[in-house]
C-alpha cells in the first residue's frame, strides 16, 4: 500500500466514523417530542347561554370566550366572525382580545322561537382558525312586553339607539 493509498483510507475511515458519532448523537423522535411540535390554534367556546339554558326572544345575547393556541400567536379580533342559521351577524357584536359578545338578532322578532344553528370562527396573528357550532335554543319571554303608549315611545327611542351603536361599531371595525 503506497502513502497515498494509506491516507485515502484513513480518510474514508475518519470520515464515516465521525458520520457514526454523530448520528449516535441526534435522538431518535418520541411521542413527547411530536407533541410539542404540533401547532395548536386557537380555541373558542360559548359560554353564554350556558349548555342546556335557552335564551329569552326579547334578550337573545350570546357571549363567546377564546384563548390563544400559543403563547407567541395572538388572537386576530378583526378576524371574529358569527353567523346565526348561516346569516351574518357579525356586526351586532363587539369583541375584545379574549370575548366577543352581542344580540344574534338585530330586533327580537327576528328570531322565532325554537332551535338556531351559530356559527363562531376566529383566528390567530398567523392564520391558524378555530370554528364551533351550537344550537342556542329560543324561548317566549318570561314576562310579555306591554302595549302603552309609552312603552312604545321607549322601544321606538331603543331602536334608534341601537342602531346608531351599530354604526358606529360597524365605522369602528373599518
Amino acid at each position: 500500500m503506497n502513502r497515498h493509498d494509506y491516507r485515502r483510507s484513513l480518510a474514508i475511515v475518519l470520515i464515516f466514523g465521525s458520520a457514526k458519532a454523530t448520528w449516535a448523537q441526534v435522538p431518535a423522535a418520541s411521542a413527547a417530542d411530536s407533541a410539542l411540535l404540533a401547532y395548536r390554534p386557537p380555541r373558542i367556546a360559548l359560554v353564554q347561554p350556558a349548555h342546556g339554558q335557552s335564551l329569552q326572544q326579547d334578550r337573545p345575547v350570546v357571549v363567546i370566550r377564546f384563548a390563544a393556541g400559543e403563547a407567541g400567536d395572538p388572537i386576530d379580533v378583526r378576524s371574529f366572525a358569527i353567523s346565526v342559521d348561516a346569516k351574518d351577524k357579525t356586526d351586532l357584536f363587539g369583541v375584545s382580545a379574549t370575548e366577543a359578545w352581542g344580540a344574534i338578532a338585530s330586533v327580537p322578532s327576528e328570531l322565532p322561537v325554537g332551535n338556531h344553528e351559530v356559527a363562531v370562527r376566529i383566528c390567530s396573528a398567523r392564520g391558524a382558525c378555530s370554528s364551533t357550532t351550537s344550537t342556542v335554543t329560543i324561548s317566549k319571554p318570561l314576562v310579555a312586553p306591554a302595549d302603552t303608549a309609552s312603552t312604545k315611545g321607549i322601544s321606538k327611542k331603543r331602536r334608534m339607539v341601537d342602531a346608531l351603536l351599530s354604526a358606529l361599531r360597524t365605522l369602528i371595525k373599518e
